[in-house]
C-alpha cells in the first residue's frame, strides 16, 4: 500500500510537471508565477497522500506472526447494566466498545448516587449485583429478588434527552438520564428508598471515552485508541474454565465464574496459560491484552445469595497461589490482591460466537511484545 501511494504521488508530480513544461514550450509567455503555484499544489498534494499512508498505517495493528489454538468459546456475558447480573449469549459482536448483541452492550448503562455524582456498584451496594436489566426495542427491563419487574420505554428520554455528568474513579463520563420511575425502583432496590440514585444510558454521548490509564503503573500495551463505555478499566475480560476449575479444587465451596464477571470464557487451555496470552484471535477478531484482573471484594460475594463470603473466599486462596511476583514495583501495589482472567482491548472487531475455536499469541513465542515495561 506505502508503495502504491509513493508511486501514484511521483507519478501525479511528475504529470503535473510535463504538463506545465509543455504549457511553457507551446506558449512561451507562459508565466512563471503559474508554473510555482502549480509546483507547490503538486508538492502538497504528494505531501498530503503521503501523510494519509503514514496515518493509516500507524492505525492498523501490528499483529504477532505466531498463533497457536488453544481451545474454544464455552460461555458469552454481557453486562449491560455495570455491576448487575450478566445476561448470557450465544453470540455477539466484538466491538470496540465491547461484547454487544443486538441493542445488549457491555456496560451502557450505569447507577449513580446524587449525593456524590459518582457512580454505584455492587462494592457499595451489593444489591445491585442481583439486578438484571435488558434491552429490546427501546424497552429496558429491571428485575430483581427484592422487588417486582419494571419496564420502561426509554423512547421519550431519547427523544428530549437529559444528560447526565458522573465520575468513574475519578475520570469524567456522562449519559442520558432515563427517568424519574427507574430512578425510584433503583433507590428502593438499592438504598430501601433511602439515597437517591439516577440510572444513565450510554446513548450517542459516550462514544469515545479514553481508556483508563493506572496512576502508578503504565502498561505499554494500552493505546489511546481505545475505548468503552462505564467499564472500569478495558472494553473485555476474558478467563479460562480451567482456572476456574484448578480454583474450585481448592476450595471447600466451589464458586461458579459469575463471581469474575467475564465476558468471554475459553475452555481447553491449561489452568492459568492465559498469563502467558498477548493477543486471541476468534474469527476475524482480535484481542490485545492490556494487563491482568487484580482481583477486589466483589469477588466474595455469592451470586445466588448477595452475601460476601464470611472469610473472603475466594480472594483468600488466590492470595495463596496467585499473587503476581514481577515487575516488582507492580507486585508491591497488588499485594494483596491476586490476578484472575485478563483485560483485553480489540484491534480487530468481528462476530464471535459460543463454539468458536480461540488462538492465541504468547508472549514466550513473540519476545518483541510484552504487557509489563
Amino acid at each position: 500500500m506505502f508503495k502504491t501511494a509513493c508511486v501514484v504521488a511521483g507519478l501525479g508530480t511528475a504529470a503535473a510537471v510535463t504538463w506545465v513544461t509543455c504549457r511553457r514550450e507551446t506558449i512561451p509567455a507562459f508565466p512563471d508565477g503559474i508554473l510555482k503555484i502549480t509546483c507547490v499544489g503538486t508538492s502538497m498534494g504528494t505531501a498530503a497522500v503521503l501523510a494519509w499512508v503514514v496515518w493509516r498505517r500507524q492505525r492498523r495493528p501490528v499483529l504477532p506472526d505466531k498463533w497457536e489454538e488453544v481451545g474454544e468459546v464455552c460461555d458469552m456475558t454481557i453486562y449491560p447494566l455495570k455491576s448487575g447480573r450478566g445476561v448470557m449469549v450465544t453470540e455477539g459482536e466484538a466491538t470496540p466498545w465491547g461484547l454487544a448483541s443486538g441493542e445488549l452492550q457491555d456496560r451502557c448503562f450505569m447507577v449513580v448516587l446524587v449525593s456524590t455524582g459518582t457512580f454505584v456498584t455492587g462494592r457499595q451496594a451489593e444489591e445491585l449485583l442481583d439486578v438484571k436489566l435488558t434491552f429490546s426495542s427501546g424497552v429496558i427491563t429491571l428485575e430483581s429478588k427484592e422487588a417486582f419487574t419494571f419496564k420502561h420505554n426509554l423512547k421519550s428520554n431519547l427523544r428530549h434527552p437529559k444528560v447526565m455528568d458522573s465520575k468513574i474513579w475519578g475520570e469524567p463520563v456522562r449519559g442520558v438520564d432515563c427517568g424519574d420511575e427507574v430512578a425510584e425502583w433503583l433507590s428502593n432496590v438499592l438504598y430501601k428508598g433511602k439515597e437517591e440514585v439516577r440510572l444513565i444510558y450510554k446513548a450517542d454521548v459516550m462514544e469515545r471515552r479514553p481508556p483508563r490509564r493506572l496512576t502508578y503503573y503504565d502498561f505499554p500495551q494500552i493505546r489511546d485508541t481505545d475505548t468503552l463505555y462505564y467499564a472500569d478499566t478495558s472494553a473485555f475480560l476474558i478467563t479460562s474454565q480451567s482456572s476456574l476449575e484448578d480454583l474450585n479444587h481448592r476450595l471447600l465451596h466451589p464458586i461458579k465464574m459469575a463471581n469474575f464477571r467475564p465476558n468471554i470464557v475459553v475452555s481447553g487451555a491449561p489452568p492459568f496459560q492465559e498469563d502467558d496470552w498477548l493477543y486471541i484471535r476468534i474469527g476475524r477478531a482480535v484481542f490485545r491484552k492490556i494487563k491482568p484482573c487484580e482481583r477486589c471484594l466483589l469477588t466474595t460475594v455469592d451470586t445466588d445469595s448477595g452475601k460476601r463470603h464470611p472469610t473472603q473466599e475466594p480472594l483468600t486462596t488466590l492470595r495463596s497461589y496467585r499473587l503476581l511476583k514481577e515487575p516488582s514495583d507492580l507486585a508491591k501495589v497488588w499485594a494483596t490482591k491476586p490476578v484472575f482472567g485478563c483485560h483485553f482491548a480489540i484491534d480487530v472487531r468481528g462476530p464471535v460466537a459460543v463454539g468458536d475455536k480461540v488462538f492465541v499469541a504468547t508472549a514466550t513465542a513473540n519476545s518483541t511484545f510484552s504487557i509489563f515495561n
